[in-house]
């Protein structure tokens, strides 16, 4: 009987007996073929599936890569107090490192550096157990917020960032989500409120989504938290958001999705708060109950309502 031997690249191992990652494979194998769009094409939809749906990416770039991967974390990013060349440095070496790690796997850059942006956006967000559900972040959450979001806009500015793939990242870590963080989103232009809204796959639950947070900020204001100022101000954009793209009939504004997807959420959200008012209303809450507070607030906001609400109120 002849001696049957494995080649080293159907085993995995290469010259000297070392184990070869899971690029010099891949590497190897495309070498051995003919290049076929259709294929390609497959293999690239194949590599962003896996991307999306690995839940530790940093994990999965350090098998691709191995121990040199460490370099592409964005912890140190966040975390640092230099100076703005420092971290302009910084951003254009992980994007530098982005694009090569993206090449590698095969996935376009800018699905690659969304995901990676939305999984640090997750551990910003992380809050102990024990403090309950906040809207807010904390001082050390919103300066790490600040460099991650001067990172983001690196990429955007260099086309390095996918925004829809980041939309749909954000919605995977939804419970853990901070209204805090959208709403710098929305006004650093890294992801408009609309945009965000859109990308989630069901209106219904995004509004159940919205309607909590929104219902946790007004309690917030109400009880005088540390950062007031920064909750009013996000409660009277939220507002403003609502009125400027709920109701308007007639939009120029470029939408990525469907246009009937802004107002039905808008309209979901009014439905709950009136439905909750009046809920509140007929079983005589205590006046210094959360409900009650979060329906003044929410009702008979501090500072008066929005300008723009001006033509949509009775006379």
């Amino acid at each position: 009987m002849s001696d049957l031997r494995v080649p080293n690249s159907a085993s995995g191992q290469g010259p000297g007996g070392r184990r070869r990652s899971w690029a010099e494979l891949l590497a190897g194998r495309l070498k051995r073929q003919k290049y076929n769009p259709e294929r390609a094409q497959k293999l690239k939809d194949s590599a962003v599936r896996l991307l999306r749906s690995h839940q530790d990416l940093n994990a999965l770039l350090l098998e691709v890569e191995g121990p040199p991967c460490k370099q592409l974390s964005l912890s140190k990013l966040i975390d640092c107090d230099g100076s703005e060349a420092y971290a302009n440095h910084s951003s254009s070496f992980i994007g530098s490192a982005l694009q090569d790690q993206a090449s590698r796997l095969g996935v376009p850059v800018g699905v690659l550096s969304a995901g990676m942006v939305a999984s640090s956006v997750g551990q910003v967000c992380t809050t102990p157990a024990e403090t309950g559900r906040l809207v807010l972040l904390t001082v050390e959450q919103r300066k790490k917020l600040s460099s991650l979001l001067e990172f983001a806009q690196y990429l955007l500015a260099h086309s390095m960032f996918s925004r829809l793939s980041f939309c749909q990242e954000l919605w995977k870590i939804q419970n853990s989500l901070l209204l805090e963080v959208v709403w710098h989103l929305h006004v650093q232009g890294i992801v408009s409120l609309q945009e965000l809204l859109e990308s989630h796959p069901n209106m219904h639950a995004v509004g159940a989504w919205l309607f909590r947070n929104l219902c946790c900020l007004c309690e917030q204001i109400e009880t005088s938290c540390q950062h007031a100022d920064v909750a009013r101000t996000m409660l009277s954009d939220f507002v403003q958001m609502f009125v400027l793209r709920g109701f308007q009939k007639n939009s120029d504004l470029r939408r990525t999705v469907e246009p009937e997807k802004m107002p039905q959420v808008v309209v979901d959200v009014l439905q709950r708060m009136l439905i909750f008012a009046l809920d509140a209303l007929a079983a005589g809450v205590q006046e210094e109950s959360s409900t009650h507070k979060t329906v003044r607030c929410w009702y008979v906001p501090e500072g008066g309502l929005p300008e723009c609400t001006a033509g949509f109120l009775p006379n």
